[in-house]
């Protein structure tokens, strides 16, 4: 192994068809007709992993996560080169060291993730025969804070550190979303970029709608309910299917948004235009509109922060922490959060609850009287 070229294929659509053509050809099944990998080329296995585990048919991979295999599978093969070891080589020391690399290097979230692609990818070469034992027994993850939460060192050289939770207060949140339509360079459809990013920034907050979820919005993803109350239908993490009612201010912006763009408001559910499209460089409006990206919303909201004067690190998914709390805070029951967030497991939800609920303590100690 003396390159990182695999690095440059793995979102190739192409080089994966391939890939699985040539399968075809390889002898890389046992006598069990079970994938057997103890003969094959590092390479190969490599491209295998990828294949097998991480480019599946059945999972639709975003932006972000693919940049987060491509980083940490760089960390690791750099980590082998620099230890002149090959994928070969790895064994208890090897998994050891590279352990103890992560967490020395990276932050606990950080190195979490890193280690779980590096527990994967071991799984996998023990799954196909490639390692003869259970290699990844042996890894050690750090401990994550419960919640969402940034870490910032307050003193260089001391471990000492302040905690903030990654999300706004009202006020805030207000402020800093009259920032997204002044981002708008552009003179050509200006009026309907700043009315689209006027949307964005509401749909952000009063949905708590993830940066995906938000960009695969399309028309008919809105419904009117039997009472006549307009809900949004989004696919979320896992493919999971939920239910987010709208908010009247959002209803009129989406329209107002829609208008502007000379196209009807009448809802129409068989209608899958994206809500959200590029509209730079576009003499006019047409038919095929191209999907906002993620890139380009994690941009204005960037933008919109810094012209704000807010903290750097905020980004989309603030929005969606400070809807949960906001909702918690506001005695909607549990169960119901967790419904419109999407949570997976009502655990998660609850760790907002249990900080909401540190952050009114003060209300029950100055029930108590402790003064004459």
């Amino acid at each position: 192994m003396n390159d990182l070229t695999i690095l440059n294929h793995l979102t190739s659509e192409q080089y994966l068809s391939q890939l699985k053509y040539k399968l075809e050809d390889r002898q890389l099944l046992d006598e069990h007709r079970n994938l057997s990998l103890s003969e094959s080329s590092e390479h190969e296995f490599l491209e295998l992993f990828f294949l097998v585990k991480i480019f599946t048919s059945n999972k639709q991979l975003s932006p972000h996560t693919i940049k987060a295999y491509r980083t940490d599978s760089k960390t690791l093969l750099l980590f082998l080169i620099e230890h002149s070891l090959s994928f070969r080589d790895i064994g208890f020391p090897e998994v050891k060291a590279y352990n103890k690399y992560i967490n020395e290097k990276y932050a606990a979230k950080s190195a979490v993730r890193k280690l779980e692609f590096f527990r994967r990818l071991l799984d996998f070469g023990y799954e196909t025969q490639f390692y003869k034992a259970h290699l990844s027994t042996w890894i050690s993850k750090p401990t994550l804070k419960k919640g969402h939460y940034i870490i910032e060192e307050t003193r260089q050289n001391d471990a000492q550190t302040r905690v903030q939770v990654r999300e706004l207060n009202q006020r805030d949140a207000e402020y800093l979303i009259s920032f997204f339509p002044k981002v708008v360079k552009a003179n050509r459809n200006r009026e309907q970029l700043e009315k689209r990013n006027l949307l964005i920034g509401y749909l952000l907050y009063t949905t708590g709608l993830r940066a995906s979820e938000l960009v695969n919005l399309n028309w008919g993803s809105f419904r009117y309910n039997r009472q006549g109350h307009i809900y949004a239908d989004v696919i979320g993490k896992g493919k999971k299917p939920r239910t987010i009612p709208m908010r009247e201010e959002t209803i009129e912006l989406l329209f107002d948004y829609r208008k502007s763009l000379g196209e009807s408001i009448d809802i129409n559910p068989y209608d899958s235009s994206p809500v959200f499209f590029a509209l730079y460089n576009k003499k006019e409006l047409g038919e095929n509109k191209k999907r906002l990206s993620y890139p380009s919303l994690y941009k204005i909201v960037k933008e919109a922060v810094h012209l704000a004067g807010k903290h750097s690190k905020i980004s989309p998914h603030w929005f969606r922490h400070t809807f949960v709390t906001m909702l918690l805070e506001n005695d909607v029951p549990l169960a119901i959060v967790k419904d419109w967030a999407g949570h997976s497991d009502i655990s998660t939800t609850n760790i907002y609850l249990e900080r909401v609920n540190q952050d009114n303590t003060h209300v029950h100690l100055n029930k108590v009287n402790l003064f004459r």
